[in-house]
């Protein structure tokens, strides 16, 4: 996968569109207000998405063995959890990094 483009390969095998984790925009400190989510549920939701984009690769390659799916299937899941992956990872840099700035600040 070093050698091609990760779009190409999805393309080359029938997806459309890089998978994506679904969020609201709608964050708020304030833990009162009720129609908008707070951080915590959204990084929750987060998580829990890659948890199963991550855990799917193991049931398509289980539905493989039983016939039921193909190669083509294992290796999109597989793509799909190395992607969600990979974003996990930068943004919990992003996170950290914005932290350590924070904390930088003098009052």
């Amino acid at each position: 996968m070093n050698k091609i483009n990760k779009m190409n390969f999805f393309e080359m095998h029938g997806i459309n569109e890089m998978p994506t984790m679904r969020l609201n925009g709608n964050i708020s400190i304030n833990s009162n207000d009720t129609n908008i989510k707070s951080f915590k549920d959204t990084f929750g939701e987060m998580i829990s998405q890659m948890n199963e984009i991550t855990n799917k690769p193991e049931q398509v390659a289980a539905a493989a063995m039983q016939g039921k799916a193909d190669i083509h299937e294992v290796m999109s899941a597989i793509a799909q959890s190395e992607l969600t992956v990979q974003a996990a990872t930068t943004v919990t840099g992003k996170i950290l990094q914005t932290y350590e700035k924070i904390m930088q600040i003098q009052i």
